[in-house]
C-alpha cells in the first residue's frame, strides 16, 4: 500500500499542471488514505484511493495510455502479447490492444453510469494517401455502477485484400460523451 501512496503522490505531482486539476485533493485524499491505513482500515484505505482515481480521472484528457499491435486478441486489461515488431504477412489481421483513459461517465438506466466512445479507422500509405476509411468501426458502450479505470479495447482490422508495402493506421477514439477526441497512428508492413 505505501508503494502505491508513493505511485499516488508521484502522479499528482506529474498530473499537477494539466488544467482544471487541483493537486491539493488529490493529495488529501493520498493522506487519508494513508491515515486509513494506518488505523487498519484497510477498506475504507481502499476507496479512498479509488476516490482518488476518481478525481484524476475526472480531470484527466480524453487520451490514449497505451496502444500496440499484440499478438492475440486480449481477454482482458493488461493481459497482451505485444508484437516483436510491425511487420505482418500478407493476408494478415491487426489487432491493436489500447487504454483510453480519461472517458466522461454519464448517470445511464438501468445502471449508474455509462462511457459510451467510438473508433474510427483510416488506412494510409506512407505518402499520405488514404487508402480506406470507416467511421464508427468501433462502438463501445461500457456500464457500470461506479466508473472503471482499467479499460481497454481489442481493435481487429482485416488487411487481407492490402498488397505487400509499407503502411500507416490512424485510429480516432471518440468520447461520445464528452464530445472530444484523440487519435493514435501505427505503421506496419505487409510482406
Amino acid at each position: 500500500m505505501a508503494n502505491y501512496l508513493s505511485f499516488l503522490l508521484s502522479a499528482v505531482v506529474a498530473m499537477s499542471a494539466a488544467p482544471q486539476l487541483h493537486a491539493g485533493e488529490l493529495v488529501d485524499l493520498a493522506t487519508q488514505a494513508e491515515g486509513l491505513f494506518n488505523k487498519g482500515d484497510n477498506i475504507g484505505a481502499y476507496e479512498k484511493i479509488r476516490q482518488s482515481l476518481s478525481e484524476a480521472s475526472d480531470k484527466t484528457p480524453f487520451n490514449i495510455r497505451k496502444a500496440f499491435f499484440v499478438s492475440e486478441k486480449p481477454v482482458n486489461f493488461g493481459n497482451y502479447a505485444r508484437v516483436g515488431n510491425n511487420e505482418f504477412p500478407v493476408g494478415s489481421s491487426l489487432i491493436t490492444y489500447a487504454e483510453p483513459v480519461g472517458l466522461a461517465w454519464r448517470s445511464a438506466d438501468g445502471a449508474e453510469v455509462q462511457a459510451q466512445f467510438t473508433v474510427d479507422f483510416e488506412l494510409r500509405n506512407p505518402a499520405g494517401e488514404v487508402l480506406a476509411v470507416q467511421k464508427a468501426f468501433g462502438n463501445f458502450k461500457i456500464e457500470s455502477h461506479e466508473p472503471l479505470f482499467e479499460i481497454f479495447t481489442p481493435l481487429t482490422l482485416d488487411v487481407s485484400a492490402v498488397p505487400a508495402g509499407d503502411y500507416v493506421l490512424k485510429y480516432t477514439f471518440n468520447d461520445l460523451n464528452s464530445k472530444k477526441s484523440t487519435d493514435i497512428e501505427q505503421k506496419f508492413k505487409l510482406k
